[in-house]
């Protein structure tokens, strides 16, 4: 399965992207990075990237989020993850992925 993004504004300062599928080396690297750039220009400034629906993720996976990460935080705009499954949240101790991003268990928790 390839990589679905959809984006859902929650509240009228977050918007929450959603990733379905695989964020592996399959995955084109370009593909969640100009969602972000595109909503970043739209001057939206808090964004949960929903990772209920991810079903693995590799480095590249974890090198697209740290690109969303560090291009939110250059704008001034904030970039929580949430949901993560039992294997992406294993990916991210082992990375230590989590000490760099913030993590929450769900989107409401990430949009609190």
């Amino acid at each position: 399965m390839s990589l679905q993004i959809e984006t859902t504004r929650v509240a009228p300062d977050i918007v929450v992207v959603q990733l379905n599928g695989r964020m592996t080396s399959r995955v084109d690297n370009h593909v969640v990075e100009p969602v972000v750039t595109d909503l970043l220009k739209q001057n939206d400034r808090k964004f949960v990237f929903d990772l209920t629906g991810v079903e693995e993720i590799d480095s590249t996976g974890a090198n697209i989020l740290i690109h969303c990460f560090m291009a939110a935080q250059k704008a001034g705009a904030g970039l929580r993850v949430a949901g993560a499954s039992a294997k992406v949240a294993r990916l991210f101790k082992i990375t230590r992925l989590d000490t760099v991003l913030p993590v929450y268990p769900t989107v409401a928790a990430a949009c609190e």
